[in-house]
């Protein structure tokens, strides 16, 4: 499918040092490299069924197809009234990495050593999917050229979404299942500041690093089932947005230090008071991205339930992107993370012809939120350890470790569980009701406090 000769597999790497005397110095690098294809079967496939088609469409349309059917018995024969394709690409590429950094290392002082750099990463051709056939929206300020067999232009200036009889979803195929693509045109960008603190002495070592930084892809996924691209997939500009792993920041503490107490005593007095050591990681971190959706946008344009996922909600009106959130503490807005009011549903595509035929044109069109604009709940956490040795002889000895994971139980909230606005509830004057599930929290991250214990013999 295009890869076997592929340029693109050679990974150049160009190393760059330059020492600053003893204090500090230098350095930066230019990778490049060539990643793993997902998915060989779906790829190299070792056989391919026969397609399977109906000769007429639900939905009123009594305009008639080609019965593309296999014989009798074909596993490839799809007993169903929608059609549903799934293609690759012929020139499918390889997905292509290109890292680089440059960073400063200096010295500070007595066994301490501060280094900041800037790492920046940048992949193409990666894997996304959607949509292959969707229509174009055609608008009066961003009209469309068609050209005709003959050689004949023709300027559209607006989408037609009425006559619902005459066609649903604006791909032409009447009650079609899918026809999705399984591309390698997706991207992403990788921006940091990474900076580290630490020191190394004799008894033990501390660090610290914070990292500040950015993400952002038109895909976090690679399935091969479901549209992994946002709102309209005509363009994967509307994909564009925070990758779903981003953590704007990110800061660590690592250490281990070897108590003093004790440590010249014999006997009892040194395997009771002394070989104590303590250890840890503390991490803070931003929390993860999430979208705002609508299960019901898109309906002029994509088939039933390929994304539900990945379809955008609508602000409402007077509501903003900055309002989306509530404030507080996390506790008081766990039944309540997403401000009810600020949210609606995509609109109608067609309102006049929704209204003219309100059982076949009340399509929806895509709302105007994007991709991953809102953050879930800040994350901490603290592990710790309590290392005592004791030596048996001088080529024996043993190792007893407790290990807390999550020392201070401290609860991570997961981002809220059901984000789209399909799930608001409305009172009988159509005012939204916290009763939904829509904007709440029913989950955390990460464990409760954890406590092990370990014991080693060395000999």
């Amino acid at each position: 499918v295009g890869t076997v000769d592929q340029l693109s597999f050679q990974a150049p790497y160009l190393p760059i040092a330059f020492g600053g005397g003893a204090p500090g110095s230098l350095s930066n690098f230019f990778l490049t490299g060539v990643n793993a294809l997902p998915q060989a079967g779906v790829l190299d496939p070792n056989f391919v069924p026969c397609l399977g088609a109906l000769q007429n469409f639900p939905g009123g349309d009594t305009r008639q197809f080609p019965n593309y059917a296999c014989a009798a018995g074909s596993a490839g024969l799809v007993p169903s009234q929608f059609l549903f394709v799934l293609t690759v690409p012929r020139d499918f590429q390889a997905p292509d990495t290109q890292q680089w950094n440059l960073t400063i290392q200096r010295a500070l002082g007595k066994n301490w050593v501060f280094e900041a750099g800037y790492v920046g990463t940048h992949a193409v051709h990666l894997r996304e999917t959607r949509t292959s056939i969707q229509a174009e929206l055609a608008t009066a300020t961003h009209p469309l050229t068609v050209t005709a067999e003959d050689g004949t232009p023709f300027l559209i200036t607006e989408s037609t979404t009425s006559n619902g009889v005459a066609r649903s979803n604006l791909e032409g195929l009447n009650g079609y299942g899918g026809f999705q693509i399984f591309a390698n045109d997706a991207y992403s960008h990788y921006h940091s500041l990474q900076t580290t603190l630490s020191r190394r002495w004799v008894a033990g070592y501390f660090q610290a690093a914070y990292t500040w930084s950015k993400s952002t892809d038109a895909t976090s996924s690679g399935n091969t089932a479901l549209n992994t691209a946002f709102n309209d997939e005509t363009d994967l500009k509307f994909s564009r947005g925070l990758s779903d792993f981003d953590r704007t920041h990110r800061f660590a503490v690592s250490y281990r230090y070897d108590l003093p107490f004790y440590q010249g005593a014999s006997g009892a007095k040194e395997r009771l008071l002394g070989g104590w050591s303590l250890s840890g990681i503390t991490i803070f971190q931003s929390g993860a991205p999430f979208s705002v959706t609508d299960s019901a946008a898109g309906t002029a344009y994509l088939g039933p339930g390929l994304a539900s996922a990945t379809l955008g909600a609508q602000l409402a009106p007077g509501g903003s992107i900055g309002r989306g959130t509530t404030t507080g503490d996390i506790h008081s807005r766990l039944n309540g993370y997403l401000q009810l009011t600020n949210f609606t549903t995509a609109p109608v595509a067609d309102p006049a012809g929704c209204l003219a035929d309100p059982a076949l044109a009340c399509t929806t069109a895509f709302g105007n939120l994007g991709r991953n604009i809102y953050r879930g709940p800040f994350q901490q956490n603290w592990d710790f350890s309590l290392i005592k040795n004791i030596k048996i002889t001088e080529r024996q000895s043993l190792r007893f470790t407790t290990d807390f994971f999550n020392i201070w139980n401290h609860v991570n909230f997961a981002n809220p569980s059901i984000n789209d606005v399909e799930t608001i509830t409305h009172d009988s004057s159509g005012n939204p009701t916290a009763d939904g599930p829509f904007g709440k929290i029913f989950s955390t991250v990460g464990t409760p406090r954890l406590i092990q214990f370990s014991l080693r013999y060395s000999f």
